[in-house]
């Protein structure tokens, strides 16, 4: 379990070496304005490589980083919901590796892959943007977690005004994949800090040898 908090860097890291190398391979390629998905949209060049072995591999990482938290986090209502919406954004960067968009990622049309693909995205980001606010909160009563309170609520609020400039950005497709890289660097962020500690937490609360709750690894 204490590995599996490790998903939070490995994650954002495979996921995003394997972006840049892509992206790399496609000269008409521009991250300023164009959607990561696009390095995997249906047809496109090097598409495999894109969602076989970056959304695909990164999302299950981070799924895995959210099941470390259900171990590494106190007991508390709140947290499990979190842990849902961590394990959710995971989930969904990992299935939108198998569900492409069309080239481009034309927004409310396409093919159906294409608007479900376009539909989920911003859903991801959603879930992870409520639960680092969610937890933010909760550190805050809890000594082991405290000092990334305010790095977790100031995150959510800078992804979700990036999300919000994302979203703006559709219509006229200017500076788009800029923003989305950004809201992803803030919530990659996130997860390798939150992933880092938690993996210290319980390893240092298993050092006895035994399985500790969630409530004791989160004392630490």
């Amino acid at each position: 379990m204490r590995l599996l908090a490790l998903g939070g860097i490995a994650g954002p890291l495979v996921f995003s070496v394997v972006a840049i190398v892509s992206a790399s391979l496609r000269t008409d390629y521009s991250h300023v304005a164009d959607f990561i998905s696009e390095l995997g949209a249906t047809g496109t060049p090097y598409a495999g490589l894109m969602n076989y072995a970056g959304f695909l591999p990164g999302g299950l990482m981070l799924a895995a980083f959210g099941v470390a938290l259900t171990r590494a986090l106190p007991r508390r209502p709140a947290a499990t919901l979190a842990v849902i919406l961590v394990i959710l954004f995971g989930a969904v960067v990992a299935v939108s590796g198998i569900v492409s968009c069309d080239p481009g990622c034309p927004q409310g049309e396409g093919s159906a892959e294409n608007l479900v693909h376009n539909t989920i995205a911003p859903i991801a980001f959603f879930c992870l943007i409520v639960a680092a606010g969610i937890l933010g909160f909760l550190f805050r009563g809890h000594t082991a977690w405290r000092f990334l309170s305010v790095f977790s609520l100031v995150s959510s609020v800078v992804g979700l005004c990036l999300l919000l400039a994302l979203a703006s950005s559709l219509d006229s497709r200017e500076l788009t994949g800029l923003w989305q890289r950004l809201l992803l660097a803030v919530l990659f962020l996130w997860c390798a800090v939150v992933g880092l500690r938690g993996f210290r937490l319980l390893g240092a609360s298993s050092d006895d040898g035994t399985q500790p709750s969630r409530g004791q690894a989160a004392r630490g």
